[in-house]
């Protein structure tokens, strides 16, 4: 019985070997394919790209188009397209008014308390409430003017610069607009994620502001900040967490195949690791078999001994 089981196991760990076995060398093949195959530093160029059909190579209108643009200090244009289909779409629109009305409603919920907050850290409050297509015209002309001011030369602006120097005194901060803060972060989301993503973004912010406004720390925590960092904290978190979920989603779908896995250096190491065990293990096996029989022959020997004798 004892000598079916050792057959057994010799059997079963010479199959696992040849499996382990071949596995590793196709790993190792790979390996070896992968190394020989890398460009090096001083590899011509038309040999890293051997078989590349560079007749077929096409240049985006509109990639050049928008580096073109960036250079002269015009808008750049994805970003003006996605600003007028926020502004045509009825739900966005919605969207914007709605998180405005949250949060204006949070912010003003105690005016003395707030107007005394305002009056103390010299801040002008919110800012009227602006639909969401009025509200990308004005960006954008403001963006427009911006843009138009780092174009002058430096001799002007220098001669600006001592001239703004003596108007200092009169500058005055402005009302903190709710829709600006909102848009800047849909562009943000936008041009990270797509327009899509920034879509969504928007309408899921009055329900989540909702939800956060509705905790008693966090309406304590309100009536203690200044408007203008109240409006951006709340809206940059939202941000922050939207942006937190989409890359973990993006993480969880670009999963490697099954052989991108199978030929990790992780997983070569392991399987190594895992052959030579079973060597070590066989050869034990092995040894006990021998020792066995070598115990059998010598009982043989003496019982052939005694009856000789």
């Amino acid at each position: 019985m004892l000598g079916k089981i050792e057959s057994a196991l010799l059997y079963l760990m010479r199959l696992v070997m040849v499996v382990l076995v071949l596995f590793t060398l196709f790993n190792f093949a790979l390996w070896s394919w992968e190394a020989a195959h890398k460009p090096t530093p001083g590899t011509a160029a038309e040999d890293m790209h051997p078989n590349r059909d560079w007749a077929a190579l096409k240049i985006s209108e509109e990639e050049l188009k928008k580096i073109t643009y960036s250079d002269f200090g015009y808008d750049d244009t994805n970003q003006t397209l996605s600003d007028a289909k926020l502004a045509a779409d009825p739900a966005v629109v919605a969207a914007f008014a709605e998180v405005d009305a949250v949060l204006r409603a949070a912010i003003e919920r105690d005016p003395a308390q707030r107007k005394k907050l305002e009056r103390d850290n010299d801040e002008p409050g919110l800012a009227p409430v602006q639909a969401l297509p009025a509200l990308v015209e004005t960006m954008q002309a403001k963006e427009r003017a911006s843009q138009e001011m780092d174009a002058v030369d430096a001799a002007a602006a220098a001669t600006a610069a001592a001239s703004d120097a003596a108007d200092s005194e009169g500058w005055k901060p402005q009302p903190t607009s709710i829709g600006e803060v909102l848009l800047q972060q849909t562009r943000s989301i936008i041009s990270s994620y797509g327009y899509e993503a920034g879509r969504s973004f928007t309408l899921g912010a009055p329900q989540a502001l909702k939800a956060l406004l509705a905790d008693p720390q966090v309406q304590k925590g309100i009536n203690k900040q200044t408007t203008s960092m109240v409006v951006t904290n709340l809206l940059l978190n939202y941000g922050i967490v939207f942006s937190a979920k989409a890359g973990e989603s993006e993480m969880s779908t670009a999963k490697p195949s099954w052989l991108e896995r199978l030929i990790e250096p992780s997983n070569l190491l392991v399987f190594t690791v895992l052959l030579w065990s079973f060597v070590f293990l066989m050869m034990i096996v092995v040894f006990l078999r021998v020792e066995r029989h070598l115990r059998t022959m010598s009982q043989d020997g003496k019982a052939l001994a005694q009856r000789s004798s």
